[in-house]
């Protein structure tokens, strides 16, 4: 069982990223299967919606509720792909801490967009596919409060790695035990 977090500031590739890992595991036929996937957006999206978290308010519910179904899933045999910013170290932590309690395997994958035009254009084209979902405006990603995170175990950079290649390194640097 791993539990494999993808983190980065808003537009820098993570859920490309993440389908291409899930396609490319669905397409090697693991047995393991692809893992869970888990989208913080999608599931501040259904709170906001049900309303129970107000539009801009802080995504603490998100990440919480997300930790426990990533609990329930690695205590079922599951591997678990959590996809969020992760902007600071309470939140890192959590994950650390959702992998512990289950005694599985953590991967820790941060996403950097080292072009700032590159990261600036993406904010600027990218469209959402959560209903309901308005993706931050370059402003917000600029201003967005996060912390770099040194401690990850693998830190990609997407203005040089496709999306295949950043996917394959996730894959084989979770499949050879470099996870912790």
């Amino acid at each position: 069982m791993t539990l494999t977090v993808v983190g980065g500031l808003p537009a820098v590739g993570k859920t490309a990223v993440c389908r291409e890992l899930l396609r490319l595991r669905a397409e090697s036929q693991s047995p393991d299967g692809p893992p869970t996937w888990l989208r913080i957006d999608s599931i501040e999206q259904a709170l906001r919606d049900s309303a129970e978290m107000l539009p801009g308010m802080p995504g603490g519910a998100g990440y919480y509720a997300a930790a426990a179904v990533a609990r329930d899933v690695l205590a079922s045999g599951g591997d678990v792909l959590v996809e969020c910013v992760n902007p600071l170290p309470v939140t890192r932590r959590l994950w650390e801490e959702t992998a512990s309690v289950r005694g599985c395997r953590f991967l820790a994958v941060e996403l950097i967009c080292s072009d700032r035009a590159e990261h600036r254009r993406r904010a600027q084209q990218r469209v959402s596919d959560i209903e309901g979902l308005e993706p931050p405006d370059w402003q917000a990603v600029e201003r967005r409060d996060y912390a770099p995170w040194p401690e990850a175990d693998l830190r990609l950079g997407t203005a040089r790695l496709t999306t295949t290649e950043a996917a394959r390194t996730i894959i084989c640097h979770g499949l050879t035990g470099g996870a912790r």
